[in-house]
């Protein structure tokens, strides 16, 4: 059959932009702390990560605890020129593996929870009760009463109706809880989450609040969403919240204690992906360009900004400056963390070569939204001169995870690595006709399991199947 019309004008746009431009570079195995060995093969910490992935059985996760504990301390580092930084819970939903979470507990990091689960899990890994956070549009009374019966730091009521139960089982338990008021500013979230300062119903929830004998008001929480970049994004949201904290003190005479941020900052190796842009690389056959890394907003100066902007703030009214929480989940994890899959067949199709790998959605679902870095991992020395469209192992065309990949010559065996696993692909993961895989950890060059791979059996564990 003769080509159509329209695929005749692809392939002549395609042709031009190959012509006209080169493809983008790939962020270099540098970055994540990766070497090559002399065999060209990519390793972390002298361990191989080829012969690690055969070892445990590919796909697996592998942690870096390097960067995990360098990545919370330097949350926790005190800004120069200043004597206080900020107070640091992890968001437990972006990445909640036990063995992730005690070694970022051990750095110093609190925990930020959102579900029943989370709480329970938090309590089970020994976190103490002023080291908790609790947040959520969906708390159970359960939770809510285990919360405050246990003197937790601070339980954030996302929305007006949920005070009334909050009180509620106050008064029933004779405590009364540490309590904040989410609310949500110009840019931010909204929607299920918190209490719009619009019209004013943010002010009245408060007031609603302090009025209550069983409740004792003291945080002020709000968080952006998104990805934070920049510092262009991240400084009208704080100006927002800290003129809203200035609105409380002014009409109710409410001193914020704790003033909470929330999370939001951003990988600078990971950026989002709009609709446009994947669909440029799906019809032009065109590499996505990586993100700008070196102008990213990082760990160090966004705790800077943070401290700086709150603090002058206060200066400024000469009231002294509330303690400061910030909730981050990626920007701990993310790049502390990868996934390595190899490759389970190579196809030729309609001019495409699919490369199928053992990992798709199942597993890295963020792929198909965010940019995520691929490598090469047994063959990390060989130049990329081959375009392929990486796909997973489900059943559906939309198991796709990179429409083009500038790749060297792989095939059956061969290993890559998804950069940037440690934010929502664990738990976003399916056992969507696989086994979800153990996921590793690499401390100093020791290995350990965090957590083994799932078996079939286990895939029907909660199952009542017929005997025999």
């Amino acid at each position: 059959m003769p080509p159509t019309p329209k695929l005749l004008v692809k392939n002549a746009l395609r042709g031009l932009v190959r012509l006209t431009a080169s493809p983008p570079p790939p962020l270099s195995a540098d970055i994540w702390g990766l070497q090559r060995d002399d065999h060209g093969v990519l390793s972390l910490d002298g361990i191989s990560l080829h012969d690690l992935g055969r070892e445990y059985g590919f796909p697996v996760h592998v942690v870096n605890v390097r960067r995990l504990r360098a990545n919370a301390h330097r949350f926790l580092a005190v800004p120069s020129g200043h004597a206080k930084g900020c107070e640091v819970f992890y968001s437990y939903k972006t990445n909640p593996v036990p063995g992730v979470l005690r070694h970022l507990h051990a750095a110093g990091l609190g925990a930020e929870v959102i579900s029943p689960y989370e709480l329970w899990l938090a309590r089970q890994l020994g976190v103490p009760p002023e080291r908790i956070v609790f947040n959520g549009p969906a708390k159970s009374e359960e939770s809510i009463r285990e919360a405050i019966a246990s003197g937790m730091e601070l339980l954030n009521v996302n929305h007006r109706e949920e005070l009334e139960i909050i009180e509620r089982v106050a008064r029933q338990t004779g405590r009364r809880p540490r309590v904040g008021l989410r609310i949500t500013v110009g840019d931010g979230w909204a929607g299920q989450f918190g209490i719009p300062i619009g019209g004013g119903k943010a002010l009245a929830a408060f007031a609603e609040a302090i009025r209550s004998p069983y409740l004792h008001v003291v945080g002020l929480h709000a968080h952006r969403g998104g990805m934070i970049r920049s510092a262009a994004e991240l400084r009208p949201f704080v100006r927002a919240v800290l003129e809203f904290s200035d609105l409380l003190h002014e009409r109710l005479g409410l001193a914020i204690e704790i003033l909470n941020l929330g999370g939001s900052l951003g990988t600078p190796t990971v950026r989002p992906l709009s609709a446009a842009t994947l669909t440029w690389s799906r019809t032009m056959r065109r590499q996505l360009t990586a993100p700008a890394v070196a102008s990213a907003l990082d760990i160090d100066r966004y705790i800077a900004m943070v401290v700086e902007q709150v603090e002058h703030f206060h200066a400024e009214r000469r009231r002294p400056r509330p303690r400061i929480f910030v909730e981050p989940g990626r920007a701990v994890t993310s790049d502390a963390q990868m996934l390595l899959a190899s490759v389970v067949n190579v196809k030729e199709e309609s001019g495409r070569t699919y490369l199928i790998l053992n990992a798709g959605i199942n597993l890295a679902e963020s792929c198909r939204s965010e940019y995520h870095q691929l490598l090469p991992v047994n063959k990390a020395d060989r130049p990329r001169t081959r375009l392929y469209t990486i796909v997973g192992p489900i059943c559906t065309p939309g198991d796709t995870l990179y429409w083009a990949a500038q790749m060297p010559p792989v095939g059956l065996g061969d290993s890559v690595a998804i950069m940037d696993a440690g934010a929502y692909f664990v738990p976003f993961s399916t056992a969507f006709s696989f086994p979800r895989p153990p996921i590793v950890a690499i401390d100093e060059g020791t290995v350990s399991v965090l957590r083994r791979g799932e078996t079939f059996a286990d895939l029907v564990a909660c199952d009542a199947l017929p005997p025999g």
